[in-house]
């Protein structure tokens, strides 16, 4: 709501005061593990909320802005598509076997190749900007999104479980459909804002 309101500042307010509430609403149970429970709070609020108020930051522009929010679910779309679709066919090396077993270094080029074609179609097609931006936001949207990705596996593997719930059987619960998306929206909005 404040990314909406209020733009970029809104949505570092919100973020501020909602630590500051973190803190203050730990602080009557005393001083044993605070440090831990404070610390996952405050991750928890940056991990899903505040990376989840960029694609409404992305709205902003009166002019453009719905074409942004497609462009970012477009490359991001891409990158998941085109890795599982090559990673299937011919992925024989994986690329970070104790975190993903599955995901290979051909998947990371299939996501390379798929994310931007999707960039760039989208950029010149939708923004009208120019083909290196979008060259540019989908090379930078397969690294956001494969560290997404990668980064969720390794909360699953350090809390020790293999789905984040039951919502979406089979696909590693509703967080694996957002962990690319979380991450690539902060380097999606910045790099639209400065380039487009």
């Amino acid at each position: 709501m404040a990314a909406y309101v209020a733009g970029p500042r809104g949505l570092l307010v919100a973020l501020a005061l909602t630590v500051l509430a973190t803190i203050f609403w730990r602080m009557p149970r005393g001083s044993t593990g605070f440090v831990r429970d404070v610390t996952a709070g405050v991750f928890l609020i940056c991990y899903v909320p505040m990376l989840a108020g960029f694609p409404i930051l992305l709205l902003q522009p009166d002019q453009d802005g719905p074409q942004r929010v497609v462009t970012f679910f477009l490359v991001t779309i891409a990158s998941d598509v085109g890795g599982y679709a090559v990673g299937v066919l011919v992925g024989k090396h994986p690329m970070a076997p104790t975190i993903s077993p599955k995901k290979s270094w051909e998947g990371f080029a299939g996501s390379t190749l798929a994310c931007v074609g999707a960039g760039i179609a989208s950029v010149v097609l939708l923004l009208d900007g120019r083909w290196w931006v979008g060259a540019i936001v989908g090379l930078v949207a397969v690294v956001t999104a494969t560290v997404g990705d990668l980064g969720e596996s390794m909360i699953k593997r350090d809390l020790g479980i293999k789905d984040m719930s039951n919502l979406l059987p089979g696909h590693g619960g509703l967080m694996d459909r957002l962990d690319s998306l979380l991450a690539t929206a902060p380097a999606v909005w910045l790099l639209l804002y400065l380039l487009v």
